[in-house]
């Protein structure tokens, strides 16, 4: 089936990373769509829109801040929505059923938001990387409640592994394996397009790690969080550190008074939240990772890098029992990684056929793939 209209509905920085290179797949098609953003993130001033045919999203739901709080997010979402239900009505109910499509990503509020105006409105859903899990509501929180929400919603899955098809097995709806994650469409852009970053131009003389800690169950254990410092500082002594400070981590810092020691450091160097293009670079030019962000697991299994994730479970298979290491918080398997983590080292993964472009080929009524059935292993990844 070809759809005469398309919508990617976009909320945040992350996923609009993650669709950027759907969207220019299906520009480079002829195949027209238009970009619905909910304001969850200002994505409007993006260097990325660029990479996405677009100078400015079609239409923006939300302008302002968002108290940076569950209950903040949760009244954000429930007066967005409101209002957003009643303005794209006129804009949706002008097709008939069929004949268009709300393309939403990932495990967000945003992802929920847009598949139920999707279907509240008569149009069919889409969702890119579907049937990820962790199998715990609580961990991550609350995205694994919205991935489960929207897989109950969509009416077309795009799902980056057999393993994650497997996972939708009784849900309806046309579910396809794209092969891989689309962030692999987007990291291979953002090599290509790049011109080098001249703030990142003091690091290439020697080998650095980077480490991210950024997730709100980490940030809120105290005890937590000045243990990884502790291992971070400890790490630096023999390399050089390059720490990411997320608003959020810089509150708990300074909250902890752990900041300052941090930029006492000698061999430690902070950065705020860098822009795609230049964080990829970063990655790229590191010797190893340290995180809590599951694109970061992603991003550093295609490009090869030993990686370190710092949670109790993933809902992400790629890089496990390869490159990457899934720490469950454990002082020991930290250690040991951080030891030796030039043994978890790995060529980069190339790929025939790009994910972004199966997804645009279906979409525009294209032949697509279909997905097979994942295998018992993996279906046990991440289960605690």
């Amino acid at each position: 089936m070809a759809y005469s209209t398309i919508y990617f509905f976009i909320g945040t920085t992350a996923e609009l990373i993650k669709m950027m290179p759907v969207m220019r797949a299906c520009a480079r098609r002829g195949i027209e769509f238009q970009l619905l953003a909910s304001g969850q993130n200002d994505i409007e001033r993006s260097e990325l829109l660029k990479y996405c045919e677009k100078q400015a999203p079609d239409l923006v739901l939300f302008r302002g801040q968002i108290k940076k709080s569950a209950l903040g997010l949760l009244w954000w979402f429930v007066r967005t929505f409101c209002s957003a239900f009643w303005q794209l009505r006129p804009l949706f109910r002008r097709h008939r059923r069929g004949e268009a499509v709300l393309v939403v990503h990932g495990d967000t509020v945003s992802t929920v938001m847009g598949a139920l105006l999707g279907r509240l409105h008569g149009l069919d859903v889409a969702h890119v990387e579907a049937g990820l899990r962790s199998f715990d509501y609580f961990h991550p929180f609350p995205e694994e409640i919205d991935r489960v929400i929207t897989s109950r919603l969509a009416t077309l899955h795009f799902c980056p592994n057999g393993w994650a098809v497997g996972n939708l097995q009784k849900r309806r709806g046309d579910k396809i394996d794209t092969g891989h994650n689309t962030l692999l469409d987007a990291l291979a852009l953002a090599q290509a397009e790049a011109e080098p970053s001249p703030r990142l131009a003091p690091l290439r003389d020697e080998p650095y790690f980077v480490f991210v800690l950024h997730r709100q169950e980490n940030l809120f254990d105290d005890q937590l969080v000045r243990d990884l410092v502790g291992r971070a500082i400890a790490q630096s002594r023999w390399m050089r550190c390059v720490f990411i400070l997320h608003h959020l981590t810089e509150v708990h810092l300074r909250r902890l008074n752990l900041l300052e020691v941090l930029r006492e450091q000698p061999n430690i160097t902070l950065f705020e939240r860098l822009p795609y293009i230049e964080f990829m670079q970063l990655l790229a030019g590191a010797d190893h990772v340290v995180t809590d962000g599951g694109s970061n697991q992603e991003e550093c299994y295609y490009l090869g890098k030993p990686c370190l994730v710092l949670r109790n479970v993933t809902e992400r298979t790629e890089g496990l029992e390869h490159n990457v290491v899934l720490s469950r918080l454990d002082p020991a398997v930290i250690d040991a990684f951080l030891a030796e983590p030039g043994r978890y080292a790995r060529p980069p993964i190339r790929v025939d056929e790009r994910p972004s472009d199966i997804i645009a080929a279906r979409l525009g009524g294209e032949v697509a793939h279909r997905a097979g059935a994942p295998g018992r292993e993996q279906l046990a990844v991440g289960q605690s």
